[in-house]
Parts: structure tokens; C-alpha cells; sequence
């Protein structure tokens, strides 16, 4: 792993104060950003609420147009048979970018299944085109991980930004790039300090997502 799991840091950012005298301003990040898929795993530091792993989308030139969200529970080992099924079903049609979609998200499946220690999820595969969820919210979930492969990521807040959002914004708003995967802790795991974030509002826009969340399975 590249970069190891950075612990509730504080940053010395320095501001000049009347007569010269220089005062430090604590920074605290709760996020771990890197460019390679170990990150993920930093979300079991207890300081640790978001882990973000940079990366260019397997699918960005996807027509989206008549096709229908997915919603479905299986086992990691017969995810990949499952998934073919539920793609077909949904109306993603045979070839290069549907195999290249599927792979991923089982390949994804897999690295949150290793991450939370599971041998089932939840997979929701949405295309989006309203502002659904476009307040700053914490998942009431263990953890969640999101990916958009086509269209605007997920915005998220870190540090201060995050403990006090109300939230009337307006907010120093991180956002995910298409492809971009990150873990976000719930309140279930950190009731106080789970991952702040929301999807994009894009309504007006006229724009549109493609956008994959794996959660644990729900109780049964």
C-alpha cells in the first residue's frame, strides 16, 4: 500500500496576525485519498470516515437511455452469474461496455466484501437523473461504498465542514470524479462521526449518472 491510513491529522496552517505575530489553525481531515485500491481499507481506522480511491472510469461513453435501476442481494462467490441476469434484465445490452461494467462491479464487490469482512451484499445500480438525495447527509448504515461511473460524483464533506454542517450550506465540497471509488462510514459504525456527503444536484442541469452502491445485506 501506498499510502497508510492517515489518523484524525492536524494540519499547522499558518495566518498572519496583526503586529507579525504568526497563529496556527488546526485542520482535522477524517478522509484518506489515494490512487490505489488498498486505501479502502483505511476505513477500519477508527479516524478515519472516508476512504477515496482515484481512478479513471472502466465505462464513461455507456448509452443510458431505457435503462432501469437495479436492486438485488447475493453472495460475493455467485455474484458475477447473478449479475449477468439482473444486467440483461434491466436492459444493458450484450458487449464490450456491459462486460466491462460487470467485471468492475464484481471486482468492487469483492474489495468491500474483503474491507467488512462479508460473504453477502447489496448491489444498486441507478441511473440518475433528478436531485435525489441532494442534502448532506450520514448513511444509517455500517458502511457504504459508492461509485459513479458516468456523470457527476458524489460530493462530500471533510473536517470542520463536516462536524458542523447544519446544513445550509455553503461548504468547502469535495467531489468525486466519474470512476473515482470511495467508502463511506455510517452512523451504524461512527454515530459520530459517519461520512457527510450527498449525490450531486444535477435536475436542472439536464444531466444524468450511472451510479453503483454497495451496501451490506439488510437484516433478514
Amino acid at each position: 500500500m501506498e499510502q497508510t491510513p492517515r489518523s484524525v491529522s492536524e494540519l499547522g496552517t499558518q495566518h498572519p496576525r496583526p503586529g507579525g505575530r504568526i497563529m496556527t489553525v488546526a485542520i482535522q481531515t477524517r478522509a484518506v485519498v489515494a490512487g490505489n485500491a488498498d486505501v479502502l481499507h483505511a476505513l477500519c481506522d477508527e479516524s478515519v470516515s472516508i476512504a477515496v480511491w482515484n481512478r479513471d472510469s472502466p465505462v464513461n461513453d455507456m448509452a443510458l437511455d431505457g435503462l432501469r435501476n437495479l436492486r438485488f442481494t447475493a453472495s460475493i462467490a455467485s455474484l458475477a452469474g447473478q449479475l449477468d441476469r439482473e444486467l440483461a434484465s434491466a436492459g444493458y445490452h450484450a458487449g464490450a461496455c456491459h462486460d466491462l461494467l460487470a467485471t468492475d462491479i464484481v471486482a468492487l464487490a469483492r474489495r468491500f466484501g474483503r474491507v467488512m469482512h462479508l460473504d453477502e451484499i447489496e448491489i444498486r445500480l441507478e441511473h440518475v437523473t433528478t436531485d435525489a438525495c441532494k442534502k448532506f447527509h450520514g448513511d444509517y448504515v455500517t458502511a457504504r461504498l459508492i461509485c459513479t461511473y458516468i456523470g457527476p460524483g458524489t460530493q462530500w464533506l471533510d473536517g470542520p465542514d463536516a462536524e458542523e454542517c447544519g446544513c445550509g450550506e455553503p461548504h468547502d465540497i469535495q467531489q468525486m470524479r466519474p470512476g473515482d471509488v470511495a467508502m463511506f462510514k455510517g452512523r451504524i459504525w461512527s454515530e459520530n462521526h459517519p461520512a457527510i456527503h450527498r449525490s450531486p444536484p444535477i435536475e436542472a442541469l439536464g444531466l444524468e449518472r450511472l451510479v453503483l452502491v454497495i451496501n451490506p445485506p439488510m437484516p433478514r
